[in-house]
Parts: C-alpha cells; structure tokens; sequence
C-alpha cells in the first residue's frame, strides 16, 4: 500500500523534513523514504528520530564556550501580526494550519461551536500556566538565558521557564517521568543555532481556538537569531494522537525596544475575579459580588486570601 508523505520546511541550511503517513495510520506507520520531488528532505518516524537526523548533521553539535554563544539578551515578543494565532500564517484563530485526527477534529469543530454560542473557558482563567506549546504563541515578554551547558527560555506571564540542556545528558528516565507544563528539554548547538526536543508534556491547547494536543505530544525545535532584532524557532510538532500528520510552525519574536523595561514576577490569583459557570462559560466577578478582589489591591501572603487593612 502506497503511503502519502507531508513536507516539512527549513531553517537557514538545514534540510525541510518530509512526513508520511497511511491514511487514517498512527505514526508508528510513517515510512523510511525520501521524497522523490526533492532529493534534500528526509523522513522521520518520531519527533526524537528527526532530532537524532539533526544532530547527527551536526556532527554532534558545537561545543560552546561563555565566548562562542550567541548574543540573545534582551526582552522579547512575538513578531508583530502574529497576535494569538499559533501558526502565524493562519488566516484567522478558527482556521488552523494543523490536520488534526479524526477525534481531535470533533474537538475543535465543538470548540468554535461552543465559542459562537458565547461558552468559552481557558485555564489560564484558573491562573494555571499556558505550559509548552502554547507557550510559544503567548504575548507576554520574553527573555533568553544563555550558558554553554544549559539555556533558560523564559516567559513573563508566570514566570514559565524552560530549561533546555545542552551537556550531553539525555532525558528523564521513562520510569521516573511524568507530564510536565514545561515538558523535558535536551539539545545541543549547531553553529548559532539551538536545537531542542521536548517531551514529557501535559495535554493542553495551542491556544484558543486552536486544536487541542495530548500527553503523546513531542517537539523538535530549532532557534537562531536571524537579525538584530528578530529571533527565529523553527517547530515541528508530533502527536500521534491528536494530529494526523506532524504539524511545521516558524514562531518568530522581535525585540522589545522600551528603555529600562524589565520581567516582573506576578501572580494571577492575587487579584483574579475569574470563575467557571455552571454551564462550564467563563464568569467575571463584579464589585459588590461574593468573591470580587479589588484589582488595585494586592494580597500578601500573610493575609491568607483578605485584603489586608493596609491596603484597603
């Protein structure tokens, strides 16, 4: 039986990847062959095969030292025209460029349904990270920690931080592993540019409006700095689950030019007048209601969710 295959794209000299799959097959069924229309591109069963491609390329990866590694200090955010979108090239939130499965496409269509209908609910109204990798397509600020043996990626809103190690070590243990927000990072360096892959993830959603994603999911991931002011990540996405065909979004972020900006930690609960319905919609809080923080008050952590009378 003949399988289709699906082309990746690129970054910079890196080669695009082609995926195939049997119609309506896991990717357990993707083939080991090249596309015959482009001799450059490769097929990868998984995620961590294509990581293992890249790495190979690499020559095992570029050894970095405090002198070597690229300059991405500063804040960040996502390109503009992005807005909520995951893939920026969508036309709309409601029309992804993912193929998601069979079961996750009813998820969805229910989703926009329910969304039309004014029955909307988002976690990140319990004050529970986006988590990876919708923390990709978050609009908060971004700042990047480079080492020579470890990178911190990190997002403002709640301080999510992925930590991506690039000293040789693998991933946790499959026995001692667990679903994460942030997921488990390994990587390594090729020149400029760093490539990652991420498992061990919560099942969650690429954002609003957008196709749902299971604990099955993995990433390979490759970041470069391709100008001054724009930092470029190159995503291919796995869920043998919930897509049905590996998913290729370019995330791209600009450099935030406000003088003397700076990540302040924050917490959403403090001041968070968010509930869920009955009917499972969000609901706002409003003065006077049972349960309303004023948003000009903050709570400490003495105070054991009261106001405190100072700050009254």
């Amino acid at each position: 039986m003949r399988k289709r295959s699906y082309a990746i794209g690129s970054c910079g000299a890196l080669a695009a990847a082609v995926y195939a799959i049997a119609t309506g097959a896991a990717f357990a069924d993707i083939i080991d062959t090249a596309d015959p229309s482009n001799p450059h591109t490769t097929v990868y069963a998984t995620s961590w095969d294509e990581f293992q491609a890249l790495k190979a390329k690499a020559n095992g990866g570029t050894k970095m030292s405090w002198s070597t590694l690229p300059d991405w200090t500063g804040l960040w955010t996502r390109a503009e025209g992005s807005g909520l979108k995951f893939d920026a090239s969508q036309k709309s939130m409601e029309e992804t460029t993912a193929v998601p499965s069979p079961a996750y496409q009813k998820k969805l269509t229910k989703k926009i349904a329910d969304f039309k209908k004014g029955v909307e609910w988002d976690q990140l109204s319990f004050c529970l990270p986006a988590g990876y990798p919708r923390w990709l397509a978050e609009p908060f600020l971004k700042e990047f920690v480079l080492r020579p043996e470890e990178s911190w990626l990190i997002n403002e809103q709640l301080e999510e931080i992925r930590r991506v190690y690039t000293d040789g070590r693998g991933h946790i243990p499959e026995d001692e592993a667990y679903p994460l927000w942030e997921g488990d990072s390994v990587g390594f360096w090729n020149g400029d540019t760093l490539v990652l892959h991420t498992n061990n993830l919560k099942k969650g959603q690429f954002q609003r409006l957008q196709p749902d994603y299971s604990e099955k999911i993995t990433t390979v991931e490759q970041w470069r700095k391709v100008g001054p002011d724009m930092i470029e990540d190159v995503v291919d996405v796995y869920d043998p689950e919930a897509l049905a065909k590996p998913w290729h979004v370019v995330q791209r972020y600009q450099r935030v030019k406000t003088p003397n900006l700076r990540i302040a930690y924050w917490s959403c609960e403090e001041n968070n007048n968010v509930t869920r319905g009955a009917d499972g919609n969000t609901q706002f809080l409003l003065p006077g209601d049972k349960g309303y923080k004023d948003p000009n008050t903050l709570q400490d952590s003495l105070s054991q969710g009261a106001i405190p009378d100072a700050k009254k």
